[in-house]
């Protein structure tokens, strides 16, 4: 009795390769049946047409339909903030860097305070001061807000949008204890009397009718007005950065003038 012929690797192969290619001629509609393949072995798929294969392309692309939805829903809500933000007149920053400081509890004030004093700088009928609170009043143990806060102060400085600052007399921490105070901000010796000074460069407050119009009848004398000098470490536009220090010092000088350019805004309650 004859014994059936083995097959081997090679031989599998070839058979697995036919079958593939009469699979393909039968799909494609060449051939009906295959004497390779059994009529069980080859399942007919149904061509699917209008809501149903709308409904399949859905369910295996749900997850790339999501996610675009989703980015598109982010880009429309930044789109719409930027184009319904209030443009700003001026830029200033109020940094606290000691303990128990009262400062975040008047940022409103300040910044309806310095509407009055502000003019309207890009002549759009509206004077608008955006007031950007910093907190660097952290104790011992540095919390991750603390590290926010000091990523922020790092990313405002580095900018040079804000050339008007209001602080308190701890500003050396931030500013660097080897550089001088003239260094940084402009000496205000020749607009201002000694006593309303810190370090000939920071204006005090409460030494000015800034400190009434901001409803801080308290405010102490280390809190202070600085305007910022011209660094080359700053990475905005020279001649825009120059432009805003100098309205900047325009503000100040109406501060330590008492001359209020809008008088129909309502004080801070």
């Amino acid at each position: 009795m004859a014994q059936n012929k083995r097959e081997t690797p090679e031989d599998r192969a070839e058979r697995d390769r036919q079958e593939r290619i009469e699979l393909l001629k039968m799909k494609q509609g060449l051939i009906e049946e295959s004497e390779l393949i059994p009529e069980t072995g080859y399942m007919e798929i149904r061509e699917l047409h209008g809501w149903e294969k709308f409904k399949n392309n859905v369910y295996h692309n749900k997850w790339f339909i999501i996610l675009g939805v989703f980015a598109a829903a982010v880009l429309t809500v930044l789109i719409v903030q930027t184009a319904t933000k209030e443009k700003y007149d001026l830029r200033v920053l109020a940094i606290a860097n000691v303990k128990d400081s009262e400062m975040g509890l008047h940022a409103d004030g300040f910044e309806r305070a310095l509407e009055r004093y502000c003019p309207d700088f890009d002549g759009n009928g509206k004077v608008h001061v955006e007031v950007v609170y910093i907190n660097r009043t952290s104790d011992e143990v540095i919390t991750q807000l603390d590290q926010a806060d000091a990523q922020k102060l790092t990313a405002e400085l580095q900018s040079a949008d804000a050339q008007f600052i209001i602080s308190d007399d701890g500003y050396t921490k931030w500013t660097g204890k080897d550089s001088e105070p003239t260094e940084i901000f402009l000496d205000q010796t020749d607009k201002c009397n000694k006593d309303m000074l810190i370090d000939d460069v920071g204006v005090r407050l409460n030494k000015t009718g800034f400190a009434k119009e901001a409803r801080w009848s308290n405010c102490p004398d280390n809190v202070i007005f600085l305007v910022r000098q011209e660094l080359d470490n700053g990475s905005g536009n020279v001649k825009k950065n120059a432009e805003t220090r100098e309205q900047a010092q325009t503000v100040l000088q109406n501060i330590l003038d008492g001359n209020i350019v809008n008088p129909d805004e309502p004080n801070a309650e």
